[in-house]
């Protein structure tokens, strides 16, 4: 068994596809059809159903994906650990974040670290929490930023600060005089908030739960910044976090909601049993850099909360 075997697995259990597969290994598909028939005749087994358009992993390679992305996982850390020797000289990081943070925080956190770190490649997926919690523990990400808390304990969480969800409106809607509003009280007017796949959706119906109403959704939208340009053009109003008010770029208003208000804990996530390179490491020590930074401008404009 050779790691292109193990390479050439991942690439079809992950595309499901066996020409998608071998156009992102960019080889032919005759080749990873031979590799992977190779490696299913060295074990014994078939470790993909071909019976349907496309593939699908056997309760067989279910098994050996875990062990095969593993093998690949330690191989990838002892590089690591080698490139270390360059002193952050070299080396990649692949990092996982929500969109709510990502839309904020990882912008400056990037550009530091790149300043800093110049020859250090950075991956940056935009994530869902769940799909984040899957590649930590599968080993795909070596950082992430996500919420607090996880109920995998094989995930650290270290949190790192609250983040305040608050009522975003255009500075002429009829709400945007109010310095707070109780949640029960924004029920009759139309709002353009996140679908519920995210999390911060999750958080908002259950704070509405809580206060035994219903939001009256008008819209559903997949991205922070459309729901900002969307609220800005149709004058209706939204629920996110306060820091998005600084990327908008739009004369917003932002409302505090209380009865009840709505928070979570933004933490640095990692595996609890991967190794922690340098480049993690600092990654980590600039997050806490800028995000120290982006509260203390928010401090001193925190006229962005309040009418003006």
């Amino acid at each position: 068994m050779e790691l292109r075997h193990l390479r050439y697995f991942l690439a079809v259990a992950r595309e499901q596809h066996f020409r998608r597969a071998s156009e992102m290994l960019h080889v032919s598909q005759p080749a990873v059809s031979e590799q992977i028939k190779q490696l299913e005749e060295e074990l014994g087994t078939l470790l993909f159903d071909r019976s349907g358009r496309g593939v699908k992993l056997t309760p067989a390679g279910q098994l050996f994906k875990r062990y095969a992305r593993q093998t690949l996982n330690r191989l990838e850390e002892a590089r690591v650990a080698i490139d270390e020797l360059e002193g952050l000289k070299r080396g990649t990081l692949t990092v996982g974040v929500v969109q709510t943070v990502n839309a904020y925080l990882i912008p400056s956190v990037i550009a530091r670290f790149t300043s800093d770190f110049p020859d250090i490649k950075v991956y940056v997926e935009e994530l869902t929490m769940d799909e984040i919690e899957e590649k930590l523990m599968e080993g795909e990400l070596q950082l992430a930023l996500g919420f607090h808390p996880t109920e995998f304990h094989r995930i650290v969480s270290l949190p790192l600060f609250e983040e305040e969800l608050v009522l975003i409106t255009p500075i002429g809607h009829p709400l945007a005089t109010f310095d707070s509003i109780d949640l029960d009280k924004i029920t009759g007017h139309p709002l353009i908030l996140l679908s519920e796949g995210f999390c911060t959706r999750r958080a908002i119906d259950q704070a509405f739960r809580q206060a035994n109403c219903s939001p009256r959704v008008a819209v559903e939208m997949n991205s922070i910044t459309g729901i900002l340009s969307a609220i800005q053009a149709a004058g209706t109003a939204t629920i996110l976090p306060s820091f998005a008010l600084r990327e908008s770029g739009f004369e917003l208003r932002g409302i505090r909601l209380k009865n009840p208000s709505i928070s979570r804990t933004v933490a640095v996530l990692r595996g609890k049993s991967q190794y922690r390179c340098s480049a993690s490491l600092a990654f980590e020590e600039t997050i806490n850099t800028e995000w120290k930074r982006l509260q203390s401008e928010v401090e001193v404009g925190d006229h962005l909360l309040t009418p003006g």
